[in-house]
């Protein structure tokens, strides 16, 4: 997770999965597909696979006791999840 944003409208992002699946006609000129096609272009390694619905494990923190790691939290965080793809 970024510790920070440059969004205006958020704190953080998290971004476990990238990718979507287009599913009508609303997808049709998907900004976030662009992204991803650029992305994979300059060879980011998260966009490997460019716009296949992809899970990232290594971003997704475990709930056990011992897993998790205790982060100082404001009393209201603004997380912006898989920006560039659909977690539903």
């Amino acid at each position: 997770m970024a510790t920070t944003s440059s969004i205006e409208w958020t704190e953080m992002t998290w971004n476990p999965v990238t990718g979507c699946i287009k599913i009508s006609q609303g997808c049709k000129h998907c900004y976030a597909e662009r992204m991803a096609k650029r992305l994979q272009a300059m060879k980011a390694d998260r966009y490997r696979d460019g716009f296949q619905p992809t899970l990232h494990d290594d971003l997704i923190v475990a709930t056990h006791p011992s897993k998790v790691t205790q982060r100082k939290a404001r009393r209201t965080n603004k997380i912006d999840h898989c920006c560039p793809g659909k977690l539903a």
